[in-house]
């Protein structure tokens, strides 16, 4: 049925969450556009579960990333790689000829570079969404041949030496909204009368973050506040049996709807994956960041850096969480009224709330050029 539709357009990305829901936010405003999305994945990404869950039509390459230790599993697993790689661009070139996409847009991740790559070969309209301040292996390595890149940090154009490349920020989710925050807290079932610290580690979670917290149960216990951590499908049952949830502490696994915990928090502690910040930005949040150390090319200390520089954010790196930072910093912003409100207003400053629209917009010129 899609291959007789004259308006079908490729959204290609996934691995992480990162890449993934930008993915899907900018496939939902180009299907109020008319356009069919059809989306392309991995097999061996979050996407393959998330799209059988969700009974999302997609097509999944055979395709991994290069595995970066040296050790032997990973040296055996890259030996794979370019029979992988050769595969899975016969089969983007397949889907193309199958179903004559108007663009090809990649959100990053190693399924994303394969069906771009094939797009440019066959004279496609390709666009990359680059989501980080520091952009990834697929936009450095194919900058040049695509007709466009949208950025979502001014700092990135440094590290791009071509003039297709518009500003836009990153896509934010339709289901991301404003409630207001005593009905919010009064949903998850809050105290509303005590701030609100939501604690989350990505889409997957984080492991140190969490045995931080699990570690200082008894500080989180015995303060006037509450905790809500996302802890990670992966991670919750590596919870300790001696933690338990009490009136101030709520562990979950994941969360579907992120506006709710969003709008009920005070202060959220967080990765600094691009997506998470400009979402809390476009919320508002007071933010503490902790950048994941061995996120490719430093890119999350660089994104923490670019908030910071902006005064939306207080950055904590994991090394100093033995040393009670977090906790220090923790009692200094929730008692000090003025410096949460600084934090919130100068992260409502740097939110791009009309990005989606930006990128979609974009799209559309480069399927008429």
């Amino acid at each position: 049925m899609n291959r007789i539709k004259q308006n079908n357009i490729f959204i290609a990305g996934g691995g992480t969450g990162g890449h993934l829901f930008p993915a899907l936010t900018i496939g939902d405003y180009l299907k109020k556009d008319g356009m069919n999305v059809i989306y392309i994945g991995s097999k061996h990404g979050i996407e393959n579960k998330y799209f059988k869950e969700n009974n999302i039509n997609a097509e999944l390459l055979d395709i991994k990333g290069i595995q970066r230790d040296l050790s032997l599993k990973s040296i055996i697993k890259n030996l794979y790689f370019p029979i992988r790689f050769i595969k899975s661009y016969i089969i983007s070139r397949k889907l193309i000829k199958k179903f004559n996409p108007k663009a090809i847009i990649g959100t990053g991740g190693y399924s994303s570079g394969l069906p771009i790559l094939a797009g440019i070969h066959m004279k496609i309209p390709t666009m990359i969404q680059d989501q980080n301040s520091v952009p990834g292996l697929i936009t450095k390595k194919l900058h040049k041949k695509v007709n466009l890149i949208c950025i979502a940090y001014e700092t990135a154009r440094q590290y791009i030496n071509t003039d297709n490349i518009v500003f836009t920020g990153n896509p934010i989710r339709q289901s991301i909204k404003k409630i207001d925050k005593i009905k919010a807290k009064e949903k998850l079932g809050l105290d509303i009368n005590k701030k609100t610290i939501f604690v989350l580690g990505g889409s997957q979670g984080s492991q140190i973050i969490n045995n931080h917290i699990y570690k200082n149960i008894k500080y989180y216990n015995n303060q006037n506040f509450q905790l809500f951590l996302q802890c990670g499908k992966n991670n919750y049952k590596s919870i300790p049996k001696k933690i338990s949830e009490t009136k101030n502490i709520i562990i979950k696994k994941f969360i579907k709807d992120m506006s709710i915990i969003y709008s009920a928090s005070d202060l959220v502690i967080s990765r600094s994956g691009a997506l998470a910040i400009s979402e809390l930005c476009y919320m508002g949040k007071a933010m503490i960041l902790i950048p994941f150390r061995f996120a490719a090319d430093n890119h999350q200390e660089l994104n923490a850096n670019e908030i910071k520089n902006n005064q939306a954010c207080i950055k904590i790196n994991e090394n100093e969480l033995e040393m009670g930072i977090l906790e220090q910093t923790v009692d200094k912003v929730l008692k000090n009224p003025k410096e949460l409100d600084l934090l919130e207003n100068n992260a409502l400053k740097i939110a791009k709330g009309n990005s989606t629209e930006q990128i979609t917009k974009q799209i559309k010129n480069i399927i008429n050029a």
